[in-house]
């Protein structure tokens, strides 16, 4: 195992996927989240790495732990948002809420496209 740090490892792991190692790929997402095991990140390119290795069962279960850490991670900042006294579903300090958000989105379309329920 690397001693890199995860983001690094991620950047390694997408480095390997669009040069079509899906196989590396795989293998280094599933070692950050055997350190990690909530990084969205990670498992949204496993799922990806899966779904381009044509795993679409793996796939689909890698994209679902992600939209659910996802938004565990987006319902944990608007908590901390409301008790901070913003109000809405937007906290304008900060990007994270934009960045689950987003991801959320993602996932649940890449789940459609696997014919998967979000």
């Amino acid at each position: 195992m690397s001693t890199l740090h995860s983001t690094e490892r991620i950047g390694e792991a997408w480095r390997l996927h669009r040069n079509a190692d899906n196989e590396g790929a795989i293998q280094i997402f599933q070692e950050i989240i055997s350190t990690s095991p909530e990084n969205v990140d990670a498992y949204y390119g496993l799922g990806l790495a899966y779904k381009a290795s044509g795993n679409i069962a793996a796939a689909t279960a890698a994209f679902r732990q992600a939209l659910d850490y996802a938004q565990q991670a987006n319902q944990a900042i608007q908590i901390t948002s409301k008790a901070e006294g913003h109000h809405g579903t937007n906290d304008l300090d900060t990007s994270e809420d934009d960045r689950f958000m987003m991801l959320s989105r993602m996932l649940s379309q890449r789940l459609e496209e696997l014919g998967a329920d979000a």
